[in-house]
């Protein structure tokens, strides 16, 4: 049955000599790998632009479930971005959070809300020219949301100081694990957890702050996910932020 369905890019990576595998989160069916035939035809040259990881598509094919590998009849740009693909900090951005989808993502797991933060999420990179350097701090927070693990705070009380990573609570005792926040760290995250792509240029990080932040959130997922492991991509990005 031939389908039609709004993705997000996460990887593209070159199949023999003329065609390429796609791992594709998409709106109807989740995250599935889709294979693109071609890709060097004068026809499919200026596909090229917009096959990049977070960039946002529309794909028409024959979808079966039980295909390890779903075929791509026509694959077109869901809407143009205008800066997300050529401007280098922007660019960086999407490369981590794109490895960190795949990381995160399950296959065929259709879930709506998550694929219009997603959407909604690179359609705001795309666009906005504030706050930039935080885009990836506050989309990873927002994200746990949808993971299930978004940590909690509602019951928190002034006399308990740490926060049990694994369990996401504050607590009064020091955890006899070492996944936890020490008070000067615990006493920021109720503000944090209020960040938003709208107040986002409003925290204010030096370097060194910005990359232990990012540092403790990863180490936070890996907490929660077992099998999350490394981001090759983090290394560019502190490069390309310094």
């Amino acid at each position: 049955m031939l389908t039609r369905t709004r993705a997000i890019i996460l990887s593209n990576r070159k199949h023999k000599e003329n065609a390429a595998i796609l791992q594709l989160y998409t709106e109807e069916y989740g995250r599935c790998s889709y294979i693109l035939y071609g890709i060097q035809s004068k026809r499919n040259g200026k596909r090229q632009s917009f096959l990049q990881p977070f960039s946002t598509v529309i794909v028409e094919g024959e979808f079966r479930p039980k295909r390890d590998l779903q075929q791509i009849r026509e694959i077109k740009s869901d809407y143009p971005h205008t800066n997300l693909l050529f401007d280098p900090y922007k660019n960086t951005l999407a490369l981590f959070l794109a490895e960190v989808l795949l990381k995160v993502l399950g296959t065929n797991e259709k879930d709506e809300p998550l694929f219009l933060f997603l959407h909604q999420s690179i359609r705001y990179l795309d666009l906005t020219e504030k706050g930039i350097s935080n885009f990836h701090i506050t989309f990873l927070i927002r994200l746990t949301h949808f993971l299930g693990f978004f940590p909690a705070l509602e019951n928190d009380r002034f006399d308990r100081h740490y926060y049990d990573l694994k369990q996401a609570v504050f607590t009064s005792v020091r955890p006899f694990h070492k996944d936890y926040l020490v008070p000067h760290e615990a006493a920021f995250l109720p503000q944090l957890t209020r960040i938003s792509y709208y107040n986002m240029h409003q925290f204010r990080f030096s370097r060194r702050e910005r990359i232990e932040l990012l540092e403790k959130i990863l180490s936070y997922y890996k907490i929660h996910l077992q099998e999350f492991g490394e981001i090759r991509a983090i290394s560019v990005l502190k490069e390309v932020f310094d």
